[in-house]
């Protein structure tokens, strides 16, 4: 009887604390929220993982996993001696990249099983919650230590939102995650400081590139801090660039064809009303483009614009000191 309480204690705190962690998640969200249906519930909580410590960010079955505020995993060591831990994605429609959920996974470090829990956003369809429900009360119960280490969890989440609005790295710092899909097909010439180019695929860590400071309007140079690399299925957006100069007034015709520059969509470029996703760019927006007679920038004018020019299976994304750098001669902005 008293365990009988004590599951219907867990089961109770877990369902409210996961509505008001969601509820907390979804209102902090910028742009508006994708309901998650129980096809999709279904969906995500089939997909297997290969490392839980290795495999942070992937794409798959049309999903984008990610770790929650990249932390890792919660490691729990009950007085039985079995570990367990708890494993916490993000959820998002690999599509246009809107949030759909979380996923938490629950792992017995005795038998190496794991049991996946989706949890809803909180617009989501009530067909997808009474989903989550369900697995709470047949799956989570049969497992000793998974519903108080997942109500732990989820409170300790809840708890880090309700009193900073965020989570909190080791030294104090909030950890601000933005969208994903920050990259470049690997065919993407990176501009070097010589005003030569390397496939973004070849660039190392301390290679030096060529940057750009808004603040100076002056070229410069800046080492590669870190290369993130990921591997799926990735859809490029692409915008054509114009000289400005070479603009007619009816935009119909210009001395030389107008420049294909391409990324994922969210990837952060410099233009004239400042920092903006690449999917986020309009006709007549300005770009800046290497010059090398000037040895600066010009200003080159987005004269068409174009989703899903074509999709590669690997992407890549530089980190530099500055913050930005060139592909195609186009500054770029760090995500």
């Amino acid at each position: 009887m008293k365990n009988n309480l004590l599951s219907l204690f867990l089961f109770i705190c877990c369902a409210v604390t996961t509505q008001v962690f969601t509820q907390r998640v979804w209102a902090q969200a910028a742009s508006a929220v994708t309901g998650m249906t129980l096809d999709q519930l279904k969906a995500v909580k089939a997909i297997k993982i290969a490392n839980l410590d290795k495999d942070t960010y992937f794409k798959s079955g049309g999903f984008i996993l990610d770790r929650y505020e990249e932390r890792p995993a919660y490691v729990f060591t009950y007085s039985d001696g079995i570990t367990r831990k708890i494993y916490l994605y993000k959820v998002f429609a690999a599509e246009d990249t809107k949030e759909l959920g979380l996923l938490a996974i629950y792992q017995n470090g005795k038998t190496n099983e794991t049991k996946p829990f989706v949890i809803p956003g909180a617009s989501a369809d009530r067909k997808a919650w009474d989903a989550y429900i369900d697995d709470l009360k047949y799956v989570g119960e049969k497992e000793p230590g998974l519903m108080s280490t997942l109500t732990f969890v989820l409170s300790r989440e809840m708890a880090s939102l309700l009193t900073g609005g965020s989570a909190k790295s080791e030294d104090g710092g909030a950890k601000k995650k933005e969208e994903y899909n920050f990259c470049f097909a690997p065919d993407a010439p990176v501009t070097l400081l010589d005003g030569s180019s390397k496939k973004i695929s070849e660039v190392s860590v301390g290679d030096v590139v060529m940057s750009y400071d808004a603040k100076t309007k002056t070229l410069t140079s800046s080492p590669v801090t870190q290369i993130d690399t990921h591997a799926g299925e990735f859809m490029l957006t692409g915008v054509w660039l114009a000289p400005t100069e070479e603009v007619t007034a009816d935009n119909r015709a210009w001395p030389n064809a107008p420049t294909l520059f391409e990324a994922t969509a969210n990837h952060p470029v410099l233009t004239n009303s400042g920092r903006k996703a690449l999917g986020d760019v309009k006709a007549g927006d300005l770009l800046y483009r290497y010059d090398a007679a000037l040895n600066g920038v010009s200003a080159y004018k987005v004269v068409r614009t174009g989703q899903a020019i074509r999709a590669v299976k690997t992407v890549y994304n530089l980190v530099t000191e500055s913050g930005a750098y060139l592909v195609g001669e186009t500054v770029v902005l760090d995500k």
